[in-house]
């Protein structure tokens, strides 16, 4: 027990030592807000998506349908979690005395984690790089995609013209998905996984794993741009951080709970696993993004977000420590 407290406790220290150089780069204007779209450009584009298509073609498990099976299943769970979370936040927000504008932005936090740029990272670091557990989060991934252009989007938006199925299916991410699938699913042409050409590994290894440091490097960029009161003292903030921290994670546990009981996929345990850990992940990044180019209430999503990222370094020890019960 206290062996998974400390590792999470560490995981989490590491990642977040990198919101150290993010905040000094920013407070001496050695990085000007100018360079975030870019920075943010090359986390989405490139970092992330070579991160995906690491967990499904370097040193993978071997292709069966079972594992495809458990493909769908991840998929199916993952799609429950993030429905049932969003219906009930989207019903528990209706009691605060705000504007619907703002409401809509507390249910996307709560709703949608920052499950690829942390955690992505944190398995891999957690399981010591299980590739399943890996190929499992990125199933979880291509669930949120879909969810966050069509959903996400209508929660900040209130516009339907907005939702955009071709975003959702194209995004960086879903295509590495489905590169990644293919390369699994078809050994013979996976050149990450050949041992005359393995140094060729490096490329997608290297550049992968820059996804953390450079996006835990942006919240301190954004963290340095935020007021202590903006941080600390809206009530808002904390209320959206207990959502997407325990809330949420609460939900998607119970939902997965008679399954676990049962002692179904025991000898996969990540299959139903995967989802939670996704959901107990801190607020998705993309939440600013999106307030900037819809006009959303872009100072509470850059507090709840940076705030969110902070205190996940107290609630995720004991997710972890009660799914290992």
């Amino acid at each position: 027990m206290i062996d998974i407290i400390v590792k999470v406790l560490l995981i989490m220290a590491t990642l977040l030592a990198f919101i150290v150089p993010g905040f000094i780069l920013r407070k001496t204007n050695l990085v000007r807000p100018e360079s975030m779209p870019s920075l943010s450009n090359i986390l989405l584009y490139l970092c992330a998506p070579m991160m995906i298509v690491k967990a499904f073609a370097v040193n993978p498990i071997e292709p069966s349908g079972g594992v495809l099976l458990n493909f769908l299943y991840v998929f199916l769970f993952s799609v429950g979690a993030l429905l049932l979370t969003m219906l009930v936040c989207s019903l528990l927000f209706r009691v605060l005395k705000e504007e619907k504008r703002k409401r809509d932005v507390l249910t996307f936090i709560a709703t949608f984690s920052n499950c690829g740029f942390v955690g992505l990272p944190f398995i891999d670091m957690f399981t010591d790089g299980n590739s399943e557990a890996m190929m499992y989060l990125t199933v979880f991934n291509v669930a949120f995609n879909i969810f966050m252009w069509t959903a996400g989007v209508y929660l900040i938006t209130q516009d339907k013209t907005q939702i955009s199925l071709k975003k959702a299916f194209l995004n960086p991410s879903s295509v590495a998905s489905a590169i990644g699938l293919l390369l699994f699913c078809v050994p013979q042409i996976n050149f990450l996984h050949m041992d005359a050409v393995k140094e060729l590994q490096q490329i997608v290894v290297f550049t992968g794993n820059m996804t953390a440091p450079l996006s835990m490097m942006i919240v301190g960029i954004r963290l340095a741009e935020l007021s202590p009161r903006q941080l600390f003292c809206d009530k808002k903030v904390y209320f959206a951080a207990f959502a997407r921290l325990v809330l949420s994670f609460g939900l998607s546990y119970l939902l997965i709970l008679p399954f676990k009981l049962t002692g179904l996929f025991s000898q996969s345990p990540y299959v139903l696993l995967a989802p939670v850990i996704a959901m107990a992940m801190p607020p998705a990044a993309s939440i600013v993004a999106l307030a900037e180019k819809y006009d959303g209430d872009k100072d509470l999503a850059a507090s709840a977000y940076t705030t969110g990222t902070l205190l996940s370094i107290f609630t995720l020890p004991f997710v972890l420590l009660l799914i290992s019960l």
